[in-house]
């Protein structure tokens, strides 16, 4: 992320100074989870908090950007949500994608906990909806645009994202009742999401960490107006109304 010497108007502030240090990527993290969408975090710090940013975003899966600025002796961070900025390009926007797919399928599961059917279901069209475009996306774009012949992680890629959608057809099979049949209970439904969501993160991770490095050396290799020509194609498919 970027240091700068101009900051905006202040916004929400955590103050590190006085957390030791040990403690800071969880205070850190706990403010961040109460941000509301398009908030502002303002981190005062003693030295520069860019380490600090690096590895709560790790474990947030890369879902923040900052700047960093000095002022008045002290370093500032203005921290958002990745989301609420542009995709940098379309590999970013696979990854947020990722997580908003995640954080929809972790709603409904848990309400279907909590016995709650009917607030988990409209969660669970929403995921769906989003998983079948989000896998066209990969399959059908990026495996031509940015993959060669399918071997090795791209094989294995294809052959999971089969797997997710025969998982996702049971949740679908666990909702579906005949005209005459009573709704089924929310215990029901949970262990069909579980597994999915299992699979899910499994597979997500390892398409980060094998398919992703591969696609990003052939995406630095695109024209400019081409790498943008593939971001705006994927993003019609991920979010088409």
């Amino acid at each position: 992320m970027s240091e700068s010497g101009v900051m905006d108007a202040t916004a929400t502030r955590l103050d590190l100074r006085g957390i030791p240090e040990r403690e800071q990527p969880l205070a850190l993290i706990a403010q961040l989870s109460e941000m509301a969408p398009g908030a502002t975090l303002e981190l005062h710090a003693s030295e520069s908090p860019d380490f600090l940013l690096r590895r709560v975003n790790v474990r947030l899966r890369e879902a923040l950007v900052w700047e960093i600025a000095q002022r008045d002796g002290a370093w500032i961070a203005r921290v958002r949500r990745a989301e609420d900025t542009p995709a940098r390009d379309v590999l970013d926007l696979l990854r947020r994608d990722h997580h908003r797919l995640d954080t929809l399928l972790g709603q409904a599961l848990r309400r279907l906990n909590a016995g709650d059917l009917a607030g988990a279901e409209p969660r669970l069209r929403e995921f769906a909806r989003g998983l079948r475009r989000h896998l066209h996306a990969e399959d059908e774009i990026l495996s031509h645009a940015l993959g060669a012949e399918p071997s090795g992680p791209l094989e294995a890629m294809l052959r999971e994202h089969r797997e997710l959608l025969e998982q996702l057809a049971a949740v679908d099979s666990s909702l579906r009742v005949a005209p005459d049949a009573a709704r089924p209970e929310a215990w029901e439904v949970e262990p069909f999401v579980a597994l999915l969501s299992g699979v899910l993160a499994k597979h997500e991770h390892r398409e980060e960490s094998d398919v992703f490095p591969v696609w990003a050396a052939r995406h630095a290799a695109l024209a400019p107006d081409a790498a943008e020509a593939l971001l705006v194609q994927v993003r019609d498919v991920l979010y088409a109304t």
